[in-house]
């Protein structure tokens, strides 16, 4: 019996996710998550209540420890869990390496993201270097290096892909990457013309920039988990046995 992912079988319950399934999720999910977000704009900027009970810090998207940035660490460690899982289906080494290289790059880009250790990191940058005209953001610097050497690494892994699948992982790429790097560059700019001081960091223009900026990131990431989904035709996930009681396995 299959009833909304869930598959009954002597086993016990199997959750399949298809990737239309995932794309069905993942619509919801996000089309919430930046509904709440619009929600906070109107009310700290049409309302003048730019904390309204704490609405505003909860669902705001360039807030730290709130629901959003609650969803992009979820949404980052499954990127993580899915390229691993691939990495553990491949035979070759090293498409096997590259594949849990890659899962543990979206680990540490979780953990970035619930800590915001990029933060302090552009802080002193900026504070060291700003004689040199490094943006406001300057930890965009240093990641966007690491981008340029983690490209050329995982160039031989692209390339062994099918046409379909490099299209779908270069839109994804391109399109966190443009926000992730693109637009926060673009946000310094925003600030660093503000008055000196910069009592008022939450302007209008810079919340929208915000929101397309983060619109970019988790789309790319969700175009990203869905590519791979897709390549892996699906995965299902089998609860424990209610006979044995036995812990089962994910399967693809």
């Amino acid at each position: 019996m299959i009833s909304e992912g869930r598959l009954t079988t002597r086993d016990g319950y199997r959750f399949v996710v298809t990737p239309r399934r995932l794309a069905r999720f993942l619509g919801i999910a996000l089309t919430g998550l930046f509904a709440l977000h619009i929600l906070t704009m109107i009310v700290s900027h049409g309302f003048g209540r730019p904390v309204a009970m704490g609405l505003v810090p909860a669902f705001h998207l360039d807030f730290e420890q709130n629901l959003p940035t609650f969803a992009a660490v979820l949404l980052l460690i499954a990127c993580s869990l899915i390229s691993a899982w691939s990495g553990l289906l491949e035979t070759a080494y090293r498409r096997r390496r590259t594949w849990l290289i890659l899962a543990a790059v979206f680990l540490l880009l979780a953990a970035d993201e619930a800590f915001s250790f990029h933060e302090p990191l552009g802080e002193a940058l900026y504070q060291r270097y700003t004689h040199l005209g490094v943006p406001m953001y300057a930890w965009t610097l240093p990641y966007g290096f690491a981008v340029i050497v983690a490209g050329l690494y995982f160039l031989p892994w692209f390339l062994a892909f099918e046409r379909t699948v490099q299209i779908r992982l270069v839109l994804a790429g391109g399109i966190f990457l443009s926000g992730a790097i693109g637009l926060e560059l673009a946000g310094s700019a925003h600030y660093e013309s503000l008055a000196g001081h910069r009592e008022v960091y939450r302007t209008l223009t810079g919340d929208i920039l915000t929101t397309i900026e983060e619109a970019c990131e988790y789309l790319g990431l969700s175009l990203f988990l869905h590519t791979v989904v897709t390549r892996l035709g699906g995965v299902s996930f089998r609860a424990l046995d209610p006979v044995t009681n036995e812990a089962t396995v994910a399967r693809v």
